[in-house]
């Protein structure tokens, strides 16, 4: 009780910090998110022009997101699992029934690497989730249909070192992984919460380029998906070195809370009908902090508008905390 208490005071003091960073930074990230994507683009087009992301054209993921037994991080640790999984089901249906694809996956986004104030016994800032506290997860939603993203904060680690202890979860047909590089602090001399962290381009290419390898030694036939949060451009520096893996699926997940209409303004910069084609898009919607109201799943798909803003290319993973 006493490390959970701990994790939540912090954790209430970092999303504080995330709240007026993320309001006073959404309004000018626009350009600078725009541009490094059209670079990434340009980067495959040129001999990717069939590729298809996430891993079908018809294919979508709907997941709640959160840390296990963490209430403040998301509707995911508000609920035991078995409570959780109704929930997602009927938000999923929400969009079966708009669009009448019947492709659409529920999905469990957990926490796994969280960040932390105390360097802890490794150093790195990071606190594990338990092996049998993620397995209740995954066995959950292996009997339900459902996806799981091993979601990995980063403190003083990289990507690559952060993914490695949870590569061999991938031998689940359900299981994929995301990366959020927000409280990264590696080579600084700073707890995580202090700056927005980054990561590369080729980090990123680590990343896939580890869980590629261990696909292929494991005899792992299905595509993996790794996510990658953000809610500004420099959050991932030299987008245009990032490669396509045939075996991985990569998003771009718009990660930040605020109006709807800054949101899609932001969303449509980044996600154009050819970056779409390369880069699977993903949008984020917060029950709590989207304000004046949360978008419905029409507006999230582009069937209407809000404010006057619509979504142009609808996002293949949508996400809610």
């Amino acid at each position: 009780m006493v490390l959970f208490s701990k994790i939540e005071n912090w954790k209430h003091k970092m999303k504080m910090i995330k709240e007026v960073k993320l309001h006073s930074v959404l309004a000018g990230v626009i350009a600078s998110v725009a541009l490094p994507m059209l670079s990434l683009t340009a980067t495959l087009s040129a001999e990717q022009n069939t590729v298809e992301q996430l891993p079908s054209k018809n294919e979508m993921i709907v997941a709640y997101y959160g840390r296990p037994g963490v209430a403040s991080l998301g509707v995911l640790g508000q609920y035991p699992v078995e409570k959780l999984m109704p929930k997602i089901k009927a938000k999923a249906a929400e969009y079966t029934k708009v669009t009448g694809n019947q492709n659409i996956v529920p999905a469990f986004d957990i926490i796994y690497g969280l960040a932390a104030a105390d360097p802890g016994r490794d150093k790195d800032y990071i606190i594990p989730l338990s092996h049998d506290k993620l397995m209740s997860y995954i066995d959950a939603a292996q009997n339900n249909g459902f996806a799981v993203f091993i979601d990995l904060q980063l403190g003083k680690m990289t990507p690559v070192v952060a993914v490695k202890p949870v590569l061999k979860y991938l031998k689940y047909k359900n299981v994929h992984i995301a990366i959020d590089p927000e409280f990264e602090v590696n080579g600084l001399d700073v707890p995580p919460g202090k700056v927005v962290g980054h990561i590369t381009g080729q980090e990123i290419n680590q990343v896939q380029a580890e869980m590629s390898d261990y696909m292929k030694e494991n005899s792992i036939q299905e595509t993996k998906i790794l996510v990658v949060h953000m809610f500004r451009g420099s959050m991932v520096q030299d987008k245009k070195s990032v490669k396509h893996y045939d075996d991985i699926d990569l998003v771009m997940n718009l990660d930040g809370h605020g109006s709807p209409k800054l949101k899609i303004s932001i969303y449509n910069n980044l996600y154009t009908a050819d970056v779409s084609a390369k880069v699977a898009g993903g949008f984020k919607l917060f029950f709590k902090e989207d304000k004046p109201v949360l978008m419905t799943p029409k507006q999230v798909l582009g069937m209407e508008s809000i404010d006057g803003a619509k979504i142009k290319e609808a996002p293949k993973y949508i996400n809610y905390q």
